[in-house]
């Protein structure tokens, strides 16, 4: 997916989300900020992995739309059992946590960080090819050696 015309739009994107974000945080509406920071951080990838101005397909697929979902569904759950926990003390733990917070440490921390690494390790030459990382190194080098050569 070429991104080249796009690149403007997101990150204009992503300034109104800090925004929106922070506004809904000031007026107490926790959730939809924390469902727009889902796509906050799917913006931040997006350019992040674009290589030449060019995201790929399959790492759209595979980590970066499953992650969104791993970190929507943690916290939807979260709030779920701390709605249902409310005023009371629940009568069991889930390895060891508030049922609320379970589903933030097993979902967003363990599952998202599962999910991107396992993205980056099987399409690792769709974000950082061993001739990119090459090209990297030599454009680093002629900087050191003060020949700047277009980085």
């Amino acid at each position: 997916m070429d991104i080249q015309g796009k690149r403007t739009g997101i990150i204009v994107t992503i300034a109104l989300l800090w925004g929106a974000i922070s506004v809904l945080g000031w007026y107490e509406m926790y959730m939809p900020g924390l469902y727009l920071g889902v796509l906050l951080m799917f913006l931040h990838m997006v350019l992040g992995v674009s290589v030449n101005h060019k995201v790929s397909r399959k790492f759209l697929i595979f980590p970066l739309i499953p992650w969104a979902v791993v970190w929507a569904v943690s916290f939807y759950l979260s709030n779920m059992h701390a709605n249902i926990f409310t005023g009371v003390m629940p009568n069991f733990t889930i390895l060891g946590f508030h049922p609320s917070f379970s589903w933030t440490i097993i979902l967003y921390w363990i599952g998202g960080m599962l999910t991107l690494t396992w993205g980056f390790m099987i399409y690792k030459d769709e974000w950082l090819s061993s001739s990119d990382w090459d090209e990297f190194k030599r454009k680093v080098e002629l900087i050191d050696q003060g020949q700047e050569g277009g980085m």
